[in-house]
């Protein structure tokens, strides 16, 4: 019975389709029977369930999801792998898919159906509010402690003028940034020059008001 096991798992591990978790877990399967240590109850459960979810067919599945990954859902995985690189529970997948590894069916189509993943593929796909060349200022709503996404600044007395200085004058749209880290309305980022400095900064929409005509 162990041996027929064995070969089971071994050919469940020859298969693609077997990755993370289920690859790890059958490997320390067959290195405790190696010690000839008995398994357990839950162990053989857990088995099972391993074995069947990386089946032969699995594996067809698995072959046919590569193809229909890069051809229908790659482009909005790399949306949904910037927002999740920055949250916790996705965030080991994301970082496949930013390297581009195809992340596995099951849990990618989970992650790819919530309501964030939804609400981030909805707002990058909406028409930017404002352009590049823009004269923009911060609405009332807009934190400097929260709402501002700074680099290249140096220190903080130096940050600190950049984003006051912001908050005081405005500044022009000079890109329209791609990735979107809120899952919320009106959330695209827009990379930002104050006026008055050569340091620039990021602001997402929902904080952006036209700066009223003089």
């Amino acid at each position: 019975m162990l041996l027929a096991l064995e070969k089971k798992i071994n050919e469940c591990l020859a298969r693609s389709v077997c990755v993370a978790w289920d690859r790890s877990f059958l490997i320390s399967i067959l290195h405790q029977m190696s010690k000839e240590r008995p398994l357990s109850v839950k162990q053989k459960e857990t088995i099972g369930k391993v074995l069947a979810r990386n089946c032969a067919e699995a594996q067809k599945k698995h072959e046919n999801w590569q193809i229909n990954y890069e051809k229908e859902y790659k482009t909005d995985a790399k949306v949904l792998g910037a927002y999740h690189s920055r949250q916790p529970y996705y965030r080991p997948m994301a970082a496949d898919i930013l390297s581009d590894v195809i992340p596995e069916r099951t849990r990618f189509l989970r992650m790819y159906n919530n309501k964030y993943s939804k609400k981030v593929l909805s707002e990058h796909s909406k028409i930017p509010r404002y352009s590049v060349g823009d004269y923009v200022i911060p609405r009332t709503s807009f934190n400097a402690y929260k709402n501002v996404e700074t680099f290249e600044l140096g220190d903080y007395a130096t940050q600190r003028k950049v984003v006051e200085n912001f908050q005081k004058r405005g500044g022009f749209v000079i890109e329209i940034c791609k990735e979107i880290y809120s899952a919320a309305k009106n959330t695209k980022r827009y990379k930002l020059l104050p006026i008055g400095e050569t340091i620039p900064l990021i602001v997402e929409e929902r904080f952006l008001k036209v700066a009223p005509s003089k």
